[in-house]
């Protein structure tokens, strides 16, 4: 019986390593997004025919990221609010990578929908022209640290993205934007909700805030209480089986009372 619940403890942590969110939004209402099934996966999206009929398609890479990242920002935030405004979007916490070389995906994505394809970092400008699509590739540092890190680190990419997108909407007024991790890519399907995130002082305790039960900490746990405890309780018990060391017992017919009259 231990070693059910352990293997189901096991894979429901496990279940949650190897994925990243996947939010997406358009500038216009996308037959794209608003026919996406409940669960889908990166490489669904981007094989679609309908992602060509956009004037760019705007792929960012947030390397590290979790959905948990996400909650933490302001409604304030621009992926917050973009979302809010935008006609069409999809929001999904936990979308499986199931080993694809994304840039290779992305330059086929490009190719076939006679798009230029073009990589670059946020922030240091790359020379775009409206006057073809495009597939924009857009890579972010890796978020790492602890949680006020991460948040601080990804509100600084959010600003530098707003101006980013500013700008490529000039040129691409009528485009998709799909915000994901390439390095750790729907086990659940449940939005993300940007728009609802928690403030500081709002209810529902530090669950609410931060992703404490983490895939490695849930092993960790699982580990602790189904196997290593019980190792200890066992060698507890063995110990406690051991008996003292016999005691000597007199011989038959030996009267001590007798033999100290004597």
């Amino acid at each position: 019986m231990k070693l059910f619940v352990l293997s189901a403890l096991l894979s429901a942590a496990l279940a949650f390593s190897n994925t990243a969110p996947v939010i997406s939004w358009s500038s216009h209402s996308s037959t794209l997004l608003d026919s996406l099934p409940s669960k889908f996966t990166l490489d669904a999206l981007l094989s679609s025919t309908d992602i060509c009929g956009h004037d760019a398609v705007v792929f960012i890479d947030q390397p590290e990221l979790r959905a948990s990242d996400l909650r933490s920002l302001s409604p304030t935030s621009h992926l917050a609010r973009s979302l809010a405004s935008a006609p069409s979007s999809r929001q999904l916490p936990y979308v499986p990578n199931h080993g694809h070389n994304v840039p290779q995906l992305l330059e086929t994505t490009a190719a076939r929908c006679n798009s230029q394809y073009v990589s670059y970092a946020p922030g240091y400008g790359s020379s775009l022209s409206g006057s073809a699509k495009h597939l924009l590739a857009l890579t972010f540092p890796p978020l790492d640290g602890l949680a006020k890190d991460r948040k601080e680190a990804l509100l600084k990419h959010d600003d530098i993205l707003s101006t980013e997108l500013a700008r490529i909407a000039t040129l691409f007024p009528h485009h998709i934007v799909i915000y994901t991790s390439s390095a750790s890519l729907s086990k659940r399907s449940t939005p993300v909700n940007l728009r609802a995130a928690p403030s500081p002082s709002s209810k529902g305790g530090i669950l609410a805030h931060y992703q404490l039960l983490t895939p490695g900490l849930i092993t960790a746990l699982i580990i602790t209480l189904f196997v290593l405890l019980p190792i200890i309780m066992l060698g507890i018990n063995a110990l406690g089986s051991i008996q003292s060391p016999l005691r000597v017992d007199p011989p038959k017919g030996f009267d001590a009372v007798e033999k100290k009259n004597q």
